[in-house]
C-alpha cells in the first residue's frame, strides 16, 4: 500500500505543479517548475456510529481536510480543493478491496496488516509501511 500511496501523492503534486499561478501581478517571473511533494495521509478511524467505510485525508500542513466514501468512491464533505477528487476518486477506486479490507480489519478491532497508532481515538494512517 506504501506504493499506491506515494503514486498518489506524486499525481497530488503534479496537480499543485499544473495549477499554481504563473506570474504575480504585472510582474513576470521566471519559475523553475519543480515538482513539490508534500505531506500525504490516508486516515481511517474506529468511531462509533460511522458505519460507512471512509478515509480521512491530511495533504500538506493540514488535517482532516477532506473525507472520502470507499464504497462508492466520492467526497463526502471537506474543504481540499476539489481539483484534487480527479486523482483522489480514482485512487480509491483502483484500490476499493484493500482499502475495504482495512476499513473490516479496523472495525473488528484486529489489524493483520498494518501497524497503528495509538492517540485517544484507534486509528490506523496508510502512510505507514506493510510489514
Amino acid at each position: 500500500m506504501e506504493k499506491q500511496l506515494r503514486i498518489l501523492q506524486r499525481k497530488l503534486a503534479e496537480v499543485d505543479l499544473l495549477t499554481q499561478p504563473r506570474s504575480m501581478g504585472n510582474v513576470r517571473v521566471l519559475k523553475i517548475l519543480v515538482l513539490k511533494l508534500r505531506d500525504l495521509k490516508l486516515k481511517m478511524y474506529q468511531e462509533q456510529g460511522h458505519l460507512r467505510p471512509h478515509l480521512h485525508v491530511d495533504y500538506g500542513p493540514e488535517h482532516h481536510v477532506a473525507s472520502y466514501a470507499i464504497d462508492d468512491p466520492k467526497r463526502l464533505e471537506g474543504s481540499l480543493n476539489i481539483k484534487y477528487d480527479g486523482e483522489i476518486l480514482p485512487w480509491i477506486a483502483e484500490n476499493q478491496e484493500i482499502l475495504l479490507r482495512v476499513w473490516s480489519s479496523l472495525r473488528s478491532g484486529s489489524d493483520p496488516m498494518y501497524s497503528h497508532r495509538r492517540t485517544r481515538r484507534r486509528h490506523m494512517t496508510l502512510d505507514q509501511p506493510i510489514y
